[in-house]
């Protein structure tokens, strides 16, 4: 998980990653929201009245090999490991697509599946719950080094959070800074082939998204982090860990945690691949180049070069693309430039509905959001109604509030856990609430002990985020709340530290029922928030959340997780706004986009991409 890459973000298979941007479905007249999974997703505009079919109906074809394809992406490469919770981002997720190698990933029909050209992958018992990976015996990183058990074991380590340390203050912090534990923490042992092609995890507890634990998110070459930390062989991570050797752990989790960072530029002896591309070069805030993986042992992919360029300004992107300096985007979703997009000659542009929300968060590390009676108040005067009305409807004439955290509404499961109370906005209701807590006005704002209802709103700086911040404070400030808006280019990092007091963005998420325990059940500590950037914490959810971890049945696993949401519109730590409007858009000389409901992205199937 911002198009935290559930932020996300995202994270892991087992989480979401936050977003930068997002995902309907729409031909020139109107827009659907279908579900994944559906066999068509209605039509796609294409410049000069040509009309395609889109979503679900999209399939590879036949395009020649070589050349180069140019893709915007919306913001910042950080990392090359998206595992860790403050580098757990949408972009580093798609500048990774198919460089790292991925067990499982998430399909363009809204499911899990599994890279069968790298691992097969089977479940051999249920009690205990035993999954047995066979990795490729020709499935290596381009140094040569084998892909398999010295990967997954270290995989397993650095997400598991059992090893611990002690930050500055004393206080007792998880040494691998992972964006989420879930399913690792329940697996007993990992074990291997002699030839270290054949990994068994062996689970102590039942664990329902076994399938989709393993991804390409976190997941590094062992082999690089284990000389970084000084050891003499990859195996030798077993070693420290089984011997509880503390010194050597750190060495292993500062590196795995800092090490893959992009701040100062990409090592190729570090930054391996194991996918059909690898990266040639990156220029920070300007572009990532990836070249097709002479070493790589499966099929190859189809374009000699992926050129991604660093543009994060939507408008900027959709310049670029009609002046043919990019030919794929998928910017915000914006009528205005939807519209411009629509317009364009030999540009097919798709609007889908997938996996990822918009969302208004507090932070409960400041003290005025620990103050229900203010989460209350912001609920009443938060216009979710004319954010729809005004900003996605003209995307999709269909478009309803959303009422759900936990799922969307093409899935069974979604179902309104809201009971109605904040579908419009209440002003008078938002003032009674804070009078009742104490607080007078003071001018046009509220105040109790010398504390303003006063607050930031942080969000990434595009014209979508920014309407919706203005929004807020337009009605807000009627029930004497002042908004203040806090646009940041750098809002991902603060995201992931939780330097923030409130904040709009998305979380674009997968199939997986266990994605939301990172986001919502209570974080370690306030130094390692995994993915519940909010500091959000209720005993009551905590305990849910346990249980559909570990539950198989899906449907009572789905129960749990409406009786969580239930719970949440109670404690108002996130309000839900609307289902995301992906806009995709690409030039008709580029074959083989096709659109990817989950946070794996547009990317996902970059080494099909080709030349018409």
């Amino acid at each position: 998980m911002r198009r935290t890459a559930k932020a996300a973000i995202v994270l892991l298979g087992a989480s979401l990653v936050a977003a930068a941007c997002g995902g309907d479905n729409k031909d020139s007249s109107s827009t659907t929201a279908v579900a994944p999974g559906t066999t068509a997703a209605g039509a796609a505009t294409s410049g000069g009245g040509t009309n395609t079919t889109a979503g679900g109906a999209d399939t590879t074809v036949a395009g020649k090999s070589g050349g180069t394809v140019t893709y915007s992406l919306p913001d910042h490469f950080t990392s090359y490991n998206n595992g860790t919770a403050e580098d757990n981002l949408t972009s580093n997720q798609y500048a990774t697509n198919q460089v790292i190698p991925n067990v499982s990933y998430f399909d363009d029909k809204g499911g899990t599946s599994i890279n069968k050209e790298l691992v097969d992958v089977q479940k051999t018992s249920d009690s205990p719950l035993t999954v047995v990976y066979k990795f490729n015996p020709k499935a290596a990183w381009d140094d040569g080094s084998p892909i398999g058990c010295d990967d997954m074991y270290l995989y397993w380590i650095a997400n598991n959070g059992v090893q611990k340390t002690t930050d500055s203050s004393g206080k007792t912090i998880s040494l691998f800074a992972t964006a989420s534990t879930t399913g690792f923490d329940q697996i007993k042992s990992v074990d291997c082939s002699a030839d270290g092609k054949t990994v068994t995890y062996t689970y102590d507890t039942p664990f329902s998204d076994w399938l989709g634990i393993v991804t390409d998110q976190g997941f590094v070459p062992a082999h690089v982090v284990a000389a970084k930390a000084g050891l003499a062989s990859a195996a030798d991570i077993r070693k420290a860990y089984e011997a509880n050797d503390a010194a050597t752990l750190k060495k292993l989790a500062d590196f795995w945690n800092t090490g893959f960072k992009t701040d100062k530029g990409v090592d190729p002896t570090v930054a391996l691949s194991g996918g059909p591309f690898k990266i040639s070069e990156f220029v920070p805030d300007q572009s990532l180049t990836l070249v097709r993986n002479d070493k790589y042992w499966g099929t190859p992919a189809k374009a000699d070069k992926i050129v991604m360029r660093i543009i994060t300004d939507d408008t900027a992107a959709a310049q670029a693309l009609a002046n043919g300096e990019v030919q794929v985007i998928q910017p915000q979703p914006d009528p205005d430039l939807l519209n411009q997009l629509q317009g364009l000659s030999g540009v097919t542009t798709k609007v889908n509905g997938g996996f990822t929300f918009e969302h208004f968060d507090v932070n409960f590390q400041t003290p005025l959001f620990q103050d229900k009676a203010v989460r209350q108040a912001l609920a009443y005067c938060v216009p979710r109604q004319d954010m729809v009305d005004k900003l996605i409807k003209p995307l999709d004439p269909n478009a309803k509030l959303l009422q759900n955290r936990m799922f969307e509404p093409f899935q069974a499961a979604y179902k309104d856990t809201s009971g109605g109370a904040y579908d419009k906005v209440d002003i008078a209701k938002a003032k009674s609430a804070l009078e009742a807590a104490g607080y007078t006005m003071n001018g046009n704002v509220y105040e109790k002990a010398g504390q303003k209802v006063e607050f930031k709103v942080m969000h990434k700086d595009n014209a979508r985020r920014s309407a919706e911040t203005q929004l807020i404070q337009a009605s807000c400030a009627q029930a004497g709340i002042s908004v203040i808006d806090d646009s940041d280019p750098k809002w991902s990092t603060r995201l992931g530290a939780g330097q923030f007091e409130a904040v709009v963005f998305a979380w674009q998420g997968n199939p997986l029922l266990t994605a939301q325990v990172a986001e919502y059940k209570t974080p370690p500590d306030k130094t390692n928030l995994l993915s519940n950037y909010q500091y959000y914490s209720n005993p009551q959810v905590d305990k849910l959340l346990d249980q559909v971890v570990g539950e198989t049945d899906q449907t009572k696993a789905s129960d749990l997780l409406n009786q969580v949401d239930t719970i949440m519109w109670q404690d108002l730590n996130s309000i839900p706004l609307f289902q995301f409007p992906d806009i995709t858009s690409y030039s008709n000389k580029v074959t083989n986009i096709v659109y990817n409901p989950s946070q794996q992205g547009p990317t996902w199937n970059i080494q099909q991409w080709a030349a018409a």
